[in-house]
């Protein structure tokens, strides 16, 4: 009678041992996916935020070709017109109307 009361938790402590390492396999599988769709996201923002440094960079290169230009009155002159619309007394400007629908 021994050996078999001796089987039966031998297959209980088996199932038991196989279904706690079930339920570790699918929590560590489960958080190897979770890491990777976050290190996924965290790319993709690296991108983001190298594309925009980019971004920043060149326009603070012009910024500094501006400031370091001899000649404001050119830089005013050029903002006054192509940015601001203004124009000279007297002076005719000509615009192209896109077509509308």
């Amino acid at each position: 009678m021994a050996r078999t009361e001796r089987k039966k938790r031998s297959h209980f402590a088996d199932l038991c041992k196989l279904a706690v390492f079930t339920l570790v396999l699918v929590y560590a599988v489960g958080t190897i996916i979770s890491t990777q769709a976050d290190i996924a996201e965290q790319k993709e923002q690296i991108a983001k935020l190298q594309a925009e440094i980019i971004e920043t960079r060149q326009e603070n290169d012009e910024y500094l070709r501006i400031l370091n230009e001899t000649d404001e009155r050119e830089y005013m002159l050029t903002v006054a017109v192509e940015r601001l619309g203004y124009a000279y007394p007297r002076e005719t400007r000509f615009y192209v109307k896109p077509s509308g629908k």
